[in-house]
């Protein structure tokens, strides 16, 4: 209803947008449940926190802005199918994949991969920030085994899939040899050209993609 919206001046969907959303909701194979099985397979425990406060005092992560989604019945300003993605994209907690392959998901933009080594960890991607790398780590440590990092994999040069790697291994054990940093050939120059060089313009395209300047909520950012 209009008196939910975060903004004075904020509307409820057109009578368009409705017809819209109702055709859509009649006509995708919303019967369809395989994505939202696989979604609950695996699942060990979640985080008692949804909240994960950083280093500095700040937030870095808040899982509850999204709980609206959990009644996602209720909300009709939203399209249908990005509705169900929205709440697909809500899984949160720590997953067993296969036996030996774990997965923390829903506390950072990406998800974070342990796989169990014959000495340690060899984590593929460790997200964007060190404060959520570190709560997944401590995550598997509470519910899995409690073993050392030995190598981190990068998949590609997005900040999300790096950026929090200080919060699972130090310079120093890097620079002993202690554990591995594998990345894509010239990871470094791809990471500084999309990081740094196309930092500003990089920043204005994901707010205007991803609206997440918006807050969290059914009127904004789902």
């Amino acid at each position: 209803i209009a008196e939910d919206h975060f903004h004075p001046k904020g509307k409820v969907p057109s009578e368009h947008t409705l017809k819209v959303f109702e055709k859509a909701r009649q006509t995708l194979p919303f019967s369809d449940r395989q994505d939202f099985e696989e979604w609950e397979r695996g699942f060990i425990a979640r985080r008692e926190d949804p909240k994960i406060m950083a280093d500095a005092g700040n937030g870095a992560w808040d899982k509850e802005r999204y709980e609206f989604l959990d009644a996602p019945y209720k909300i009709d300003s939203v399209h249908p199918s990005l509705l169900r993605i929205s709440g697909l994209n809500n899984n949160y907690g720590l997953y067993e994949v296969i036996p030996g392959i774990y997965q923390v998901r829903g506390v950072d933009l990406a998800n974070v991969t342990f796989v169990r080594g014959k000495t340690g960890w060899i984590v593929f991607d460790p997200l964007t920030a060190l404060e959520t790398s570190r709560a997944a780590k401590e995550l598997l440590d509470e519910h899995v085994e409690v073993l050392p990092v030995v190598a981190v994999v990068y998949s590609h040069s997005h900040g999300d899939h790096f950026g929090g790697v200080r919060g699972l291994v130090s310079r120093e054990d890097v620079a002993a040899g202690k554990v591995e940093i594998i990345a894509p050939r010239d990871f470094m120059d791809f990471a500084v050209a999309e990081n740094v060089y196309a930092g500003n313009a990089m920043n204005r395209r994901l707010f205007f993609q991803y609206g997440v300047l918006l807050p969290a909520s059914p009127f904004g950012h789902a």
